[in-house]
């Protein structure tokens, strides 16, 4: 029997480090942005790196978070590689934060010869001002 309960909690402390050792597959880049409201769209292509040069990742997750905030928004969207298959979220007039998670499908991107991967971020608002935020985006290994 002793055999039996030591074989079993082997087993599960076994399968335990095994999960917490994958659980830090994940890496989160964050990238401030502002754009002016003049009633155009305007459009910020930045590159996310450090990601291993030529190579597969995966974005798991990606969010927009508005920290100053107009009236006259009309919409902030963050597409990957500047694609128009490849947008992974937007927000719209009096949000100020949405987010999406790929957990059941994953959105591939290839990083370059330096380990980058483009992002456009494009956006609109009318009157005065700005708009302020941050982008994070996630990535799987």
């Amino acid at each position: 029997m002793w055999n039996s309960l030591r074989s079993l909690l082997c087993g599960s402390m076994l399968c335990c480090a095994l999960g917490a050792t994958s659980a830090d597959a994940a890496t989160g880049r964050t990238q401030f942005f502002t754009f002016a409201c003049n009633g155009q769209q305007q459009a910020i292509t930045f590159a996310v790196g450090q990601l291993g040069n030529n190579t597969n990742r995966f974005i798991q997750g990606a969010e927009i978070t508005l920290s100053d905030t107009q009236p006259g928004l009309q919409f902030v969207l963050l597409q990957a590689g500047g694609g128009s298959n490849s947008t992974l979220v937007s927000i719209g007039r009096l949000e100020t934060h949405v987010s999406r998670d790929y957990n059941f499908s994953t959105f591939p991107v290839t990083t370059d010869n330096v380990g980058n991967v483009l992002m456009t971020l494009t956006g609109q608002c009318q009157g005065s001002g700005a708009i302020s935020g941050f982008v994070t985006i996630i990535f799987f290994s």
